[in-house]
């Protein structure tokens, strides 16, 4: 339950819970990451403030997203507004590979009057410099979170941000403004794209969607996309075979402009619960390159389908 919040006393955004709503997401993390802990995930709790000098230019497509404040050394400062940040700062200099597992609350502003909220807890999971393959990553977190997240209701998908990264290579389009574009699939502004670079496939990325996406793409692709539309179909086939509903979205680029391979987001009846992929340019920012696979659990919208 939330509170009313009709006389204006709590700033538009932000909510006040009692009872289940929160205990029950409470519950979630505290199972959550003492499972990761027995399964060998160091378990880590970042500070709520970073400097923002760490993030700028980075990672949100739209800045004016974070929420930024001066600190008493009147540095500017950032709230926590991504956990896989904030890992990566912390692991970038490191040198052996990684288990990391999280579970708290991230701060973003969102569209005013939209009805979403400000703060929204998660869970997570990363790997750094690890050998297996996306697709048994992306298993190994439904595995972690079984008792949370009712595998039985969710739909994925699976994309590839390196799809994205690839065609922005080829044509010389600003890759940060062609990702920009395609996430909210401003059909309009794509077809000027591919007119004007003469790529038709820019066009046709945001239908590129389901079962019939790969094959379709296969026809149209050059060459030098064939191995990031394997690395799709792969994970597609994989987690197929373990019974759960996979499809194809090579429209989807992954919520951070740091994803740079295959991507991935779950629905359970139409909202989006799980998101996360590849994003190995990352840790480069921050230090040495590292290779590197997250996954996410958005708790406040899994808990509006299943309560």
């Amino acid at each position: 339950m939330i509170w009313s919040n009709s006389k204006g006393s709590i700033p538009e955004g932000w909510y006040e819970l009692q009872s289940g709503d929160v205990i029950r997401p409470k519950r979630w993390m505290l199972s959550f990451l003492e499972k990761a802990e027995a399964s060998g995930y160091a378990v880590i709790d970042p500070p709520l403030l970073e400097y923002y000098s760490h993030y700028q230019n980075l990672a949100l497509f739209d800045e004016s997203a974070y929420y930024r404040l001066f600190g008493n050394d009147g540095e500017l400062l950032v709230m926590r507004p991504d956990y896989t940040l904030q890992i990566a700062r912390k692991l970038a200099d490191g040198h052996e590979p990684m288990r990391v597992a999280y579970a708290g609350a991230v701060y973003r502003r969102t569209v005013k009057h939209s009805g979403q909220p400000h703060e929204r807890q998660q869970l997570g999971l990363e790997w750094v410099d690890g050998e297996e393959k996306d697709s048994h990553l992306i298993e190994s977190f439904l595995d972690m979170t079984e008792g949370v997240l009712p595998t039985d209701r969710l739909t994925i998908k699976i994309g590839s941000a390196a799809v994205i990264s690839l065609i922005a290579k080829e044509t010389g389009i600003q890759e940060r403004t062609f990702r920009k574009i395609l996430a909210i699939r401003n059909l309009e502004s794509l077809r000027e794209l591919a007119e004007t670079y003469r790529y038709p496939l820019i066009a046709k990325l945001p239908f590129l969607i389901g079962n019939s996406a790969l094959a379709e793409l296969r026809t149209q692709a050059p060459a030098s996309l064939k191995e990031a539309i394997d690395d799709v179909d792969e994970a597609v086939q994989h987690l197929r075979a373990t019974g759960l509903e996979v499809s194809y979205d090579f429209g989807q680029t992954g919520d951070f402009d740091y994803y740079s391979g295959l991507t991935v987001t779950g629905s359970v009846e139409g909202k989006r619960v799980l998101s996360g992929g590849r994003y190995d340019s990352l840790y480069g920012h921050f230090g040495q390159s590292r290779r590197a696979f997250g996954m996410s659990l958005d708790l406040e919208q899994l808990d509006e389908v299943i309560k």
